[in-house]
């Protein structure tokens, strides 16, 4: 049986009617660092669990058992799983990126996306300026082959 998460830990903090001056803010940014951290562990642990799950369901009864059971769409599981199968091995990045950054990223060969990560400091970029990012690397890319195809003919 699986234990419930137990998200009062965190609530307790924020519902506390004590004094604002009790709370540094190096509490407070330590606290927002480990929720990151929670964050990406549970994504990955979701994903996880629904490839389990998965192969266990009979088939034709995968959709019906998620909609009942967890309450996911076949998109947002897919999406789980493959940010569990894509970032198992550096949850950090994928906590420091934030689920939506971390899919965009999965269009990138896995032996390129680290290098693309610190290259274009992709943490602090917004969703829409990453996707810029990779249309332009690719769009290099294109280019680049073009020309090398060009001057081989």
């Amino acid at each position: 049986m699986l234990k419930a998460f137990d998200i009062s830990k965190y609530a307790a903090t924020l519902n506390e009617s004590a004094p604002t001056e009790t709370r540094d803010i190096e509490t407070v940014t330590a606290e927002i660092i480990q929720l990151q951290q929670d964050a990406g562990n549970a994504i990955i642990g979701i994903g996880k669990r629904l490839i389990e799950a998965k192969a266990m369901i009979p088939h034709g009864e995968w959709l019906p058992w998620l909609a009942e059971e967890v309450g996911y769409s076949e998109r947002v599981a897919q999406s789980f799983m493959r940010l569990a199968r894509e970032w198992e091995s550096n949850p950090k990045a994928l906590s420091d990126l934030g689920a939506t950054k971390a899919l965009k990223l999965l269009v990138l060969p896995p032996e390129e996306r680290e290098t693309f990560m610190a290259e274009n400091n992709v943490v602090d970029m917004t969703s829409r300026e990453l996707e810029k990012a990779i249309r332009e690397r690719d769009e290099a890319l294109r280019a680049k082959e073009t020309a090398q195809a060009e001057a081989t003919a």
